[in-house]
């Protein structure tokens, strides 16, 4: 009876071991699994922002064409209008005028270039753009009741009870 008993006790202790083995490997290949799918996921990420920045990188170039084609066309504007005129002063006023336009169009070219480069890493993923779109609400909200904040703070501290 008691070899019975052992038998028994055997079997059912390598029928858990078969089952303990079996969850092993079942738990490893999850686990291989998983980490395939992380690799995937973070190539995915990494192509997506190279594609992001690249197409910033073109439109910024893009605006750059721009300015650069606008500043050839006003040259030539420029000199066809100078032809005109014939006072020398206000050739002058012209000219310093242009170079003032031109200056503030590549003022506001690096401006946004620079806003551009500061909003990318903002936005590379949902959970920052959530968080950066609530923060810029919040600070909307701020700006926009700032006096009845301050009032209410000041109310607050000089009566506190």
């Amino acid at each position: 009876m008691i070899m019975e008993a052992l038998q028994e006790e055997r079997y059912r202790c390598e029928r858990l071991e078969e089952q303990l083995n079996d969850l092993t490997e079942l738990h490893q290949n999850e686990i291989l699994n998983l980490k395939q799918e992380l690799a995937s996921m973070e190539e995915k990420i990494a192509y997506q922002s190279y594609e992001r920045a690249r197409d910033i990188q073109e439109a910024l170039e893009a605006c750059q064409t721009r300015i650069s084609k606008m500043e050839l066309q006003q040259q030539q504007q420029q000199v066809v209008q100078l032809e005109g005129l014939e006072n020398a002063t206000a050739r002058t006023l012209l000219g310093k005028l242009i170079n003032v336009l031109l200056a503030v169009m590549a003022v506001l070219l690096v401006f946004v270039s620079t806003v551009a480069n500061c909003v990318v890493p903002l936005m590379k993923t949902r959970s920052r753009t959530l968080s950066t779109v609530l923060l810029v609400i919040l600070l909307a909200f701020l700006w926009r009741h700032w006096e009845a904040i301050s009032e209410s703070l000041h109310h607050f501290l000089l009566n506190p009870r």
